[in-house]
């Protein structure tokens, strides 16, 4: 089904951390988050005809099922959808409206530092398979849509969570990513756009609920 529309820095100073982490009992979560994507303009070729794709503020949604397996490490499997408005020009054709979009899973490891009162920061990383990636090319009301499925992704990530009660918690992050679209094809005509760079930084916040 063809997906539609719609490391910055937040590692303000590595933390310090209470001289030992407080015991924790092995639990499982989930985490819904929504967030801000960030993505620079990407090129590619399509036969003999250059691309030039320039890639406004999008959004991403997500959720995590994960494991704490201590005071400090967690690992989790992620679903997240990402999408970001675009402008582009393939050859002498321009496109004025469109979006490039993603749905991706990820297994990711997380690290906790030692709490500072109710709050812990923490760093993590991880590795996607792409289940669809796609861009749509929109003019005049008629949409053009390439897409493709089955590349790796990568990601790393920092945050900081805030404890609100036993089960409950908060977050913010800035994440990563990185993968190459490999090649995206047209349903219809079978045209082909090659290896589209796929690099977005994101801002997020999100909700934890531990059982």
């Amino acid at each position: 089904m063809i997906i539609r529309r719609n490391f910055a820095v937040l590692m303000a100073g590595i933390f310090l951390s209470a001289p030992v982490a407080a015991a924790q009992t092995p639990h499982f979560y989930v985490k819904p988050y929504a967030g801000i994507s960030y993505m620079n303009d990407v090129t590619a070729q399509t036969g003999a005809a250059n691309i030039d794709i320039e890639l406004e503020k999008g959004m991403t949604l997500g959720a995590a099922f994960g494991y704490r397996y201590n005071a400090n490490i967690a690992a989790e499997l992620a679903w997240e959808y990402r999408s970001n408005g675009s402008e582009s020009q393939v050859g002498t054709e321009f496109y004025p409206d469109g979006n490039y979009a993603s749905n991706l899973i990820y297994l990711n490891g997380v690290y906790f530092f030692n709490p500072i009162g109710k709050l812990t920061p923490y760093i993590g990383a991880g590795v996607g398979w792409i289940q669809e990636i796609d861009i749509d090319l929109e003019r005049s009301g008629v949409e053009t849509s390439f897409s493709n499925s089955g590349n790796l992704s990568y990601q790393g990530f920092v945050g900081i969570e805030y404890s609100w009660s036993a089960a409950w918690s908060f977050h913010t992050e800035l994440r990563h990513a990185g993968a190459k679209s490999g090649d995206l094809q047209d349903e219809q005509t079978k045209a082909m756009f090659s290896d589209l760079n796929y690099k977005p930084f994101t801002w997020q916040l999100g909700a934890k609920y531990q059982f």
